[in-house]
């Protein structure tokens, strides 16, 4: 039987290769478009792969419905045929056959039972369109022969997503195959970011490589090929042709590695040694059309990538697409190795080559500030190399991750320690009170630094040798200082002439609690107490840095002495021992208590004027199961009409142990994070202090001491040798008032342990006394907010602006014991110092003789010109011309520039009568000026200037200034 039929002109007779899938879609277009007339056949051949997943019947316009079949052959087409035509006679459904048999294979008899006698074939882009609901289809995606197939194949047996308008593009059709086709089970990609990070990604992850393999080879050249087109990938198409060059190199899972080598050999720090390792990595890629600007592109690409990917560990376990950044970095140091590209990645920002390198030119620079003699200063040049060594070495991204942030603190704490040893030399006070004051601003610091670096760094080989020489320069001269101390100690404990304004122990309930407990009326401002056993300056100065870190507001909780308000510091009973001190502490008298007695001699004091006041000891801090803290503390707590004091005995119980700890963390210490949390909810206000200070042990030395009473003072039975001191006296609480103490922190008379107290050294003297109130609260009446308490050579925002201070600061050599000066010389140097001290705003931190030796012109100017280029540039500032125009009175630029000055000299803080007087205002205007100060510095509402005080002093905060005025950074303001 011959065939009658046509084809339309688009629809050629069924081509000879292998056939397709057959879509839904493109039978529901096939069929569709037929007119099916009574009395002719009803089946219709499909030339497609004779498989059929989908529904045994597809639905059709008008209510119709077409069933599908398969036939694998010849035969089972005409069973199919024969079937249909058997089983529905007299019913109008269709029959759809799909068939992978040619037209000639089936015969003309066969074909004469059929739908027009010919089997259909599939038209691809007729069905692409079917496919995404698209009118018509853009020319440069049909001249991409390959695509319609594979659109088809992709689809499966769903449809594409459909185009919004009437125009199927080539970036829409082809984005939505390369998705389709590229992602894997462990990794998706996303049409809208088809960019060299999101196939990076992609590269990471388990099956990138087979999902390219198993594509076709058109496929994967026409999708290659239209991903790194520059017109869809622009910059980019260099990077990631060099990507898929490495796929098609089998070296698909070394793309980020690669792009970090790449980084490393074509980066702009590249040194012109590296042109043998760049032809080593060039033939791994194997493809000659990439040029120098693709590799460099691909390796910035590849770094900001796998920054990206570091910075997603921060915020989580596992990366999002559970790529691990830290194995293509060691996969990239090992190619690093295999090219010889050592010097290259030295240079890298990223690599751990890049950050092994820096740490070696820090380690170098640190070594060379170390002057040889301990009493002579580091040079400023040797100074300003550290600086930018440190810097460098802060602009590698690995710095702020993994053990590195540790390293990193070390290096910081060491270049703080050159910097102090920059000011001169030692021994800046005149009187003990001056010392302990001075240990709590500067020398508990740099015993905080010192901690950090003793244990040395595995970091860098060299690091540790440069901490070493460090920590002995550091202790030669904190050595000095603690000889210096021990003998005014002695002095004045002999002469019992201590200031009468000095804070000592025994007076410290008195003086700084009962204030608080006296001005508390109907619950306001109840006290929480912390008396953290055997706390140093430098835990003081730590913990005090975290809580300010916790929205906690620092005061200055002493209000019976003049003066510039400051962190506070008091004098230890003698022996510096918890039974001695603490005892004191409770009792408010010189006395040796034990645990049993300090409650009831504490709540009994008549200054509390009937309060209610408890202490609890370590048994009451605890709490039973499923709660942080004791019942009877918890209800305490709660009550607005009860003081709280509480012993914590963490940082003492752990000197008993073998290894020291330098520094603490608040969580770290037995219910401390709870007790502050509870105060913060409550509205108390906390007052932290200790009742001595400790030694950490560094290598100490036992002392031969029959007497010994502890590891650090004795009966003195026999007389002092090297490294004691004998004190004797009214506040020696002793048999005969009259004990033998080491200074010298490297030495000690009983067994090893973590640390030790007991002796004269400042560290265990010197007690801190901190002040807090929560953020937002009221603090008590007549508490000072304290600005920064860090001392100036802290700062590492400008090198050098330390030593133009320490050349400000001719130092105060302690007079010898053979030669010491009168009480009435040293009462007059105290004043001296304190002259000096209000003058400065720095509290103990300027030696005595700076009130008479000036300045040198050199010097100060160098200090003075960075205030001044803040003060220009607020002058020059349009916003700040803006507030000063809207003013309704009119002020010039003069008084505002002029109290900006005072208050950045201050560090922030000062009363507003004396920004007032700074700006040359009457007394009376005072309070009008603070305020309008505030309208012009306080622009878009943002809290720049604020009262603090209960509004009797200016808070002005410098980052805030700088960033709503836009001034250009000045180093050497305190930021």
């Amino acid at each position: 039987m011959t065939t009658s039929s046509t084809a339309a002109p688009h629809e050629a007779r069924s081509p000879r290769g292998r056939a397709r899938p057959a879509h839904p879609a493109a039978i529901v277009q096939l069929v569709q478009r037929r007119t099916f007339s009574a009395g002719k056949p009803r089946v219709m051949l499909i030339r497609a792969e004779p498989v059929w997943e989908g529904p045994e019947r597809l639905p059709l316009d008008r209510g119709r419905t077409v069933r599908i079949a398969t036939a694998v052959s010849p035969l089972a087409v005409l069973e199919a045929v024969t079937g249909h035509r058997e089983s529905q006679a007299g019913s109008d459904e269709l029959l759809v056959v799909l068939t992978d048999a040619e037209e000639a294979e089936l015969g003309s008899g066969l074909l004469a039972r059929v739908y027009q006698n010919r089997v259909y074939p599939i038209e691809p882009w007729s069905v692409v369109r079917q496919l995404f609901g698209a009118r018509e289809i853009d020319p440069r995606l049909t001249a991409e022969g390959w695509a319609a197939e594979a659109l088809i194949d992709a689809a499966g047996q769903g449809d594409w997503p459909k185009v919004p308008g009437a125009m199927l593009s080539r970036d829409t059709a082809l984005a939505r195959l390369a998705v389709t086709r590229l992602s894997t089970s462990a990794h998706r990609l996303n049409v809208d970011s088809l960019d060299l990070h999101a196939f990076l990604a992609w590269s990471l992850a388990p099956g990138a490589s087979e999902r390219l393999a198993v594509l076709g080879g058109q496929e994967r050249r026409g999708l290659t090929k239209w991903l790194t087109d520059p017109d869809r990938a622009g910059e980019s198409a260099g990077a990631l042709s060099a990507l898929f060059a490495l796929f098609d190199a089998g070296r698909g899972t070394d793309t980020a590695p690669m792009g970090l080598v790449c980084s490393a050999l074509w980066g702009p720090d590249a040194p012109s040694s590296a042109d043998r390792a760049r032809g080593r990595a060039e033939q791994v890629f194997n493809a000659t059309w990439l040029d120098d600007s693709a590799f460099a592109v691909f390796g910035t690409q590849t770094q900001s990538y796998v920054r990206a990917l570091l910075l997603s560990r921060t915020a989580a376990v596992d990366s999002p697409d559970g790529a691990d950044p830290y194995a293509v970095l060691d996969r990239a140091e090992t190619l690093i190795r295999q090219f010889g590209a050592e010097e290259a990645a030295g240079s890298s920002t990223l690599l751990p080559s890049g950050l092994q390198a820096r740490f070696g030119a820090v380690a170098q620079a640190l070594t060379r500030c170390v002057p040889a003699d301990a009493s002579k200063p580091p040079s400023e040049p040797r100074i300003h190399a550290l600086a930018d060594a440190v810097r460098r070495l802060d602009d590698h991204v690995l710095t702020g991750w993994g053990s590195s942030r540790d390293s990193v603190v070390r290096i910081r704490m060491a270049q703080r320690l050159v910097q102090w040893l920059a000011q001169g030399e030692e021994a800046c006070f005149a009187t003990a009170a001056q010392a302990v004051n001075l240990h709590i601003g500067e020398y508990g610091w740099v015993d905080l630094a010192t901690g950090h670096i003793h244990d040395g760094d595995s970091a860098h080989p060299e690091l540790s040798s440069a901490y070493s020489a460090l920590h002995a320069a550091v202790h030669a001269r904190r050595h000095a200082v603690d000889e210096a101390f021990a003998a005014r100690l002695a002095d004045e404990v002999a002469s019992d002439s201590e200031p009468a304004e000095a804070l000592v122990v025994e007076s410290f309930a008195r003086r700084v609690l009962a204030p608080v407990v006296k001005a508390s009326r109907n619950g306001a401002h109840p006290l929480l107490f912390l008396l953290l056993d055997g706390a140093s300056a430098a835990i003081a100065a730590d913990l005090a840095e975290q809580l300010r870190a916790r929205a906690w507001v620092e005061h200055d909780p002493v209000i019976d002495v003049p003066g510039p308000p400051h962190r506070r510091a008091m004098t230890s009973a003698l022996p510096s021992l918890t039974t001695v001190s603490r005892g004191s502490l409770f009792a408010g008298e010189l006395v040796e208590l034990g645990q049993g007695e300090e409650r009831s001699r504490f709540v009994g004091h008549q200054f509390w004027n009937g309060a209610a006041v408890r202490l609890f000891h370590k048994a009451g801090l605890r709490g039973e199961a499923g709660t942080p803290l004791g019942t009877e503390l918890t209800e305490a707590l709660a009550d607005p009409g009860t003081h709280v004091a509480v012993v914590v005995n963490t940082i003492d119980d752990r000197l008993r142990e073998d290894r020291p700890v330098s520094n603490w963390q608040l969580d770290e210490l037995l219910g401390v994070a709870e007790l502050l949390a509870s105060a913060r909810i409550n509205g108390r206000a906390v007052v932290i202090t200790s009742d001595h200070g400790h030694i950490i042990d560094r290598e100490s030395a036992k002392v031969a001491a029959p007497d010994a009473l502890s590891a650090r003072h004795r009966t003195g039975s026999t007389p002092t040798k090297a490294g004691e001191v004998a004190l004797a006296g009214r506040r020696v609480v002793a048999p005969g008032q009259r004990i033998v103490a080491l200074w010298d922190s490297t030495a000690r008379y009983g067994n090893r342990q973590a640390g030790y107290h007991g002796g004269a050294a400042l560290a265990e003297v010197a007690i801190p006394v901190l002040a807090f109130v929560p953020r937002g609260a009221t603090a008590p009446k007549g508490w000072r907010e304290l600005g920064p308490q860090r001392p100036q050579w802290w700062s590492l925002e400008a090198d050098g602006y330390v030593t133009a201070l320490a050349e400000r600061r001719p130092s105060v050599k302690a007079t010898p014991a053979k030669r010491r000066a009168s009480a009435a010389v040293l009462r007059r140097q105290a004043e001296q110092l304190e002259a000096a001290e209000i003058a400065s705003g720095q509290g103990a931190l300027v030696p005595v003789t700076a009130v008479e030796s000036p300045p040198s012109p050199a010097s100060e100017s160098s200090v003075a010109s960075r205030t001044d280029q803040l003060i220009e540039s607020l002058r020059s500032s349009d916003i700040l011309q803006a507030q000063l125009n809207a003013l309704p009175r009119k002020e010039d630029f003069a008084s505002i520039g002029a109290a900006v000055r005072a208050l950045v000299e201050a560090h922030g803080i000062l009363p507003v009568s004396a920004v007032a007087e700074e700006a040359g205002k009457r007394p009376a205007r005072a309070a009008g000026f603070a305020a309008t100060l505030q309208r012009v510095l306080n622009y878009d509402q943002v809290e720049v200037l604020t009262l603090v005080d209960s509004g009797r002093s200016l808070r002005l905060d410098l980052e805030q200034l700088r960033q709503q005025f836009g001034l250009r950074d000045t180093p050497g303001t305190p930021k």
